[in-house]
């Protein structure tokens, strides 16, 4: 069984990140489920504006011994987005694309679907 502070690493996160920090029972519910019959209430949820949140985001959770769990362009259908964790949701600021080559090549931020 995990033993976060959850209330502490809220704290810190709304102090060092842009992006959302959404530790809220409502947000937390939201989470817990994605298109499949998986149920699992994340610890709270972080909505990241740049890839500096991401990197403060992970450091964070582990001082705090929080696994982190992060979901992209929301394609997945099948539970791989719910755990007892911190969620990062990259789906709603880091959607960009990124480059397209001649070749066809497609890059872009974690949270853009392909």
């Amino acid at each position: 069984m995990l033993n976060i502070d959850a209330d502490a690493l809220a704290s810190e996160l709304h102090a060092r990140i842009e992006g959302e920090v959404r530790f809220d029972a409502g947000s937390r519910a939201l989470y817990a489920t994605d298109a499949s019959n998986y149920r699992q209430v994340p610890i709270g949820i972080v909505v990241p504006r740049t890839i500096d949140d991401v990197v403060e985001t992970i450091a964070l959770c582990r001082e705090h011994g929080a696994p982190v769990l992060s979901r992209g362009g929301d394609t997945s259908l099948c539970g791989q987005c719910c755990n007892v964790a911190v969620v990062m949701d990259m789906s709603k600021y880091l959607r960009q694309i990124l480059s397209l080559d001649p070749d066809g090549k497609l890059g872009g931020n974690a949270g853009q679907p392909f």
